[in-house]
């Protein structure tokens, strides 16, 4: 290997990092199996209780056992009195099969003997003798002369006769007869209790080991003949982990885990382990800055050299004062760099402000008196512009605001550059130059240049059908254009932009996502505002006086509407005429009408006006809006118990409305009503009197007889609807329309 700079360096770290890292995996292991000790603890404790419990248990179960037997058993009782010599042999007979069924029941008795000291006998389940001659009279003679409370011993051997051999017990020694001290023995195998140790205690890792009040040991788990070799001291062969006392008995069971060699030895010593872990890997930090020192002073000496040169730059780079030498060059060279990359991108967005801001100016007519600078910028952006015909034309996203509530500002930005975008490509194809910019939010300016001669309109009209097909097909909105009119000088572009946009403000009368030019606006008469108030009154009152011909109103109103010309303005104007005039007349209806139209209806129509930018697209969503309200309103009338009797007295007056004798005296006889109550019936269900509700009947037959009939009278009109008096019909006529009957004629007349 070739031993440069860099091989060098890589050598210097690499057995400070094994040597860190070997070391950080020591005191890891040792972390772990400390924890690991830790947890053994616990659970050999719990398992140390644990057993002590069972012990517990089976040695009380017995001595609750020998208890119930010497309260309950007859058998036992009788054992103890005085009978005849025929009757004690049948007696000790039935005494030694309880013995012999208390033995069967719990394995862990080795032998049960009574000891009766009114004439020395001792019973067992297989053995009848003499005390001088028991194997364990020893022990007998021991407890009769004890003054201590008698609980389980310690252990002990046991023997039944001279010639037996002895067996490991602990015994519990109970009186079985008070008046004379007879005694009942209960011998429990130690061997037992270790089997018993050695089945709740499966693994062979540890030990356990059962020991009395005096630690001489009782039972243990691993082994089972240490009763024969007399051991009496725990085994040396472990560490003690966990001890548990028993309440009942006083024994403690005891546990721990055998020698594990080295490792233990190890584990023993874990604190000293980690503070040489820690130890090491402080050498090894020490050894890091010793080697980094040593190879950094040839770099420091280079360094040295090229700061004698950047020290002169300092102030002229703004530069930390450091003292890294290294990054002091790479900080200089970045800097220079940020710079220059800075710059460029600045002058890449002045250039788009600057081209945007130019744009403007051009459209706003500030030609004259612009410098010559001012001029190359514009045929530096755009082209020339003192030679040729100059058109203008606006591109309007069409519903913007319910766009900019779908998309995110970002994606909004990336929708208009791909329009914006896709109309240069578009122009690289066409003749005439095209110079567009984003004027609004939603309206990009397009600035067509012609040279002289060729058909000018044609292609510019082409280029935006192209833009706007192209808009339908892949963007998800739809655009109109405005055209302005062709000027043939650059200082009356502002012409042909204030008539493209007078274009677009007529979008609201003629549609949308279409291209309207100027001289469109000029094919449809504009909108007579007064002419229309009659019509906006008859669908404010059908609405209010719940009838059906409210629909046949509304579109005949708005097919009235479509055949003239308006701006958004002048739309806005008279769809608030309209919502006014409905607000009014349902404020004449009862208060629970009231609530149906304040509830929301009329907050619905406000907002669609708002939103809604065409006359089609207003007038749909307004009449789903109304007739949701007057289906409402319709159940509501439905549900009074008067609206069909009322609905008759209306039909009556539309029949009989020509009558001249028509008023409240004769609505009394036909229907039986009395005129206030018929007026306070006409007031609930239409929000208007009686005698207003038939003036405006009369009055609308007259205008539609002033309509169909031009050549008859005023008084013979005033006749035919019911008016004996021509001077009464011409101010009811006048209070109704706001206009005399034959002013109303003269201006039907075109």
């Amino acid at each position: 290997m070739r031993i440069n700079r860099l091989n060098r360096i890589q050598l210097s770290y690499l057995p400070v990092f094994f040597v860190i890292c070997l070391s950080l995996l020591f005191i890891a292991y040792l972390t772990l199996s400390e924890v690991s000790k830790q947890s053994a603890h616990k659970a050999n404790n719990m398992l140390a209780h644990n057993v002590m419990q069972m012990i517990d248990n089976s040695l009380q179960s017995i001595d609750l056992a020998i208890d119930r037997q010497l309260l309950e058993n007859d058998m036992i009782s009788l054992f103890f009195q005085e009978t005849s010599i025929r009757d004690r042999q049948y007696w000790d007979y039935r005494t030694a099969i309880v013995l012999n069924e208390l033995l069967e029941s719990h394995p862990l008795i080795d032998s049960i003997y009574l000891y009766r000291t009114r004439d020395n006998m001792v019973l067992s389940p297989t053995t009848f003798i003499r005390l001088d001659e028991f194997g364990d009279k020893q022990f007998v003679g021991r407890k009769l002369s004890s003054l201590q409370p008698f609980r389980w011993t310690s252990n002990r051997e046991y023997r039944e006769q001279s010639g037996d051999s002895t067996v490991d017990v602990v015994s519990l020694v109970k009186y079985a007869n008070l008046s004379d001290r007879s005694l009942v023995v209960v011998n429990v195998s130690t061997e037992r209790l270790s089997h018993l140790i050695r089945g709740m205690t499966p693994s062979g890792l540890n030990y356990f080991e059962l020991s009395d009040v005096d630690g001489g040991v009782v039972a243990t788990r691993d082994w089972p003949n240490a009763m024969k070799e007399r051991w009496r001291e725990r085994p040396e062969s472990g560490a003690e982990w966990s001890n548990a006392q028993s309440e009942y008995t006083g024994w403690t069971v005891r546990s721990g885990v055998y020698e594990g060699g080295i490792m233990q030895w190890v584990s023993t010593l874990f604190y000293v382990w980690i503070t040489l872990g820690f130890l090491t890997i402080a050498g090894g930090i020490i050894w890091l800055i010793f080697v980094t020192r040593r190879n950094y002073r040839p770099i420091q000496m280079i360094s040295q050299r090229m700061t004698e040169y950047f020290q002169q730059k300092r102030q002229e780079l703004t530069l930390p004062d450091r003292d890294d030498e290294l990054k002091y060059i790479e900080t200089a060279v970045n800097k220079l760099l940020d710079q220059s990359s800075l710059l460029l991108e600045q002058n890449k967005e002045n250039l788009a402000y600057r081209k945007r801001h130019v744009f403007l100016q051009l459209l706003e007519g500030a030609v004259s008196g612009q410098t010559n600078e001012w001029r190359q910028e514009v045929e530096q952006f755009g082209g020339a512009i003192d030679h040729g015909r100059l058109l203008v034309a606006i591109v309007e996203i069409d519903g913007y605001q319910d766009i900019s509530g779908k998309y995110t500002s970002r994606d909004l930005y990336l929708l208009k550059h791909v329009m914006y975008s896709a109309l240069d490509e578009m122009a690289e194809t066409e003749t005439c130059r095209v110079w567009s910019e984003w004027i609004e939010r939603h309206q990009l300016g397009v600035l067509f240049i012609m040279e002289h001669g060729g058909n000018a309109d044609e292609q510019a009209l082409t280029l935006l059908e192209r833009l706007k097909a192209w808009v339908n097909r892949h963007l998800p909105y739809t655009v109109t254009v405005g055209v302005g009119n062709w000027q043939e000088d650059a200082a009356n572009v502002v012409e042909s932009y204030e008539s493209a946009l007078e274009a677009l403000n007529y979008k609201a009368s003629l549609g949308m996502n279409r291209i309207i030019k100027h001289t469109d606006i000029a094919a449809k008469p504009p909108l007579e505002i007064l002419k229309q108030s009659q019509r906006v009154r008859a669908v404010g009152q059908s609405f209010r006086s719940g009838e059906v011909d409210w629909e046949r109103h509304w579109h005949e109103l708005f097919e009235e509407w479509r055949e003239q010309l308006f701006t958004k303005d002048e739309l806005l104007g008279m769809l608030n005429y309209l919502i006014y005039q409905l607000h009014k007349e349902i404020s004449e209806l009862p208060k629970e009408f009231q609530t149906i139209w304040n509830d929301g209806p009329h907050a619905q129509l406000n907002g669609i006006m708002g939103r809604q930018e065409t006359l089609d697209t207003i007038q749909k969503e307004c009449f789903g809006v109304l007739q949701d309200t007057f289906r409402r309103m319709s159940d509501l009338r439905e549900s009074k118990h008067n609206h069909h009797l009322i609905r008759g007295v209306k039909q009556y007056i539309h029949e009989h409305y020509n009558d001249s004798n028509l008023s409240h005296a004769h609505l009394e006889k036909e229907f039986g009503l009395t005129a206030s109550y018929l007026s306070r019936l006409f007031k609930e269900e239409f929000g208007v009197k009686f005698i207003d509700y038939l003036s405006q009947t009369r009055i609308e037959k007259a205008i539609e007889l002033l309509k169909a009939y031009p050549d008859k009278t005023v008084q013979s009109i005033a006749e035919e609807v019911g008016y004996m008096h021509g001077i009464t019909f011409i101010r009811a006529f006048k209070k109704y329309t706001g206009s005399t009957p034959g002013n109303y004629r003269k201006d039907l007349i075109p």
